[in-house]
């Protein structure tokens, strides 16, 4: 339990935490109905979540990922994953975190699980202030939630530079609660093996 609780970020609970008060606010009548703001976006498209521009390009099924020098991701009994190749942009004037960066809409036990650098699949963690770059995402789900030829929705959460409580201390950029990009993708079906980090460019 302490290992799992490890690993949620403070963000995930910032955001747990508020959605469990609105939640708990609306059953007492107490609430009005959220506004939740979607702004539409497409392939090849900018789209500004406050902190990165993203521009997503296309999005496949895998069955296992390999980066680096081995299988980031191996081939799991009942879940596939979904690639994402998208460029990323730090439009902040600090290092961001990127896990989360990407939301599967509509599908149940889905978990945003990695990006990777497509250029030589390496683990990407944080971007820096001005960087760029082409990247892999990973996103798992149940085996049957997402099929080849179908279409996703992919939504990016718009963020918000917030002053956190002086429990936590300093400031952070915060998910909205009701403000989104959303993208629609159709889905592709390949095995994605990416560069090794050691790898050669192919000769021309």
């Amino acid at each position: 339990m302490r290992r799992w609780l490890a690993q949620r970020g403070l963000r995930q609970w910032w955001k747990a935490g508020v959605v469990a008060i609105l939640a708990i606010a609306a059953l007492f009548g107490g609430l009005d109905t959220v506004d939740t703001k979607v702004t539409p976006f497409k392939q090849g498209q900018e789209f500004s979540d406050g902190q990165f521009t993203v521009v997503v390009e296309r999005a496949r099924l895998i069955d296992e990922l390999r980066g680096g020098t081995g299988v980031f991701a191996p081939a799991r009994a009942g879940l596939r994953y979904l690639g994402v190749v998208a460029t990323l942009r730090n439009d902040g004037t600090i290092p961001g975190r990127l896990p989360d960066e990407l939301d599967l809409r509509d599908v149940e036990g889905k978990e945003f699980s990695g990006v990777l650098r497509l250029r030589d699949g390496s683990l990407i963690q944080t971007l820096g202030p001005g960087s760029h770059r082409a990247a892999h995402l990973r996103l798992e789900h149940p085996e049957d939630a997402v099929k080849s030829g179908e279409a996703v929705t992919l939504r990016v959460w718009k963020k918000t530079y917030t002053q956190l409580k002086v429990a936590y201390g300093g400031e952070q950029w915060i998910d909205s609660l009701t403000d989104y990009g959303a993208i629609v993708l159709p889905v592709g079906c390949s095995v994605v093996k990416l560069p090794t980090a050691n790898a050669r460019p192919p000769a021309r």
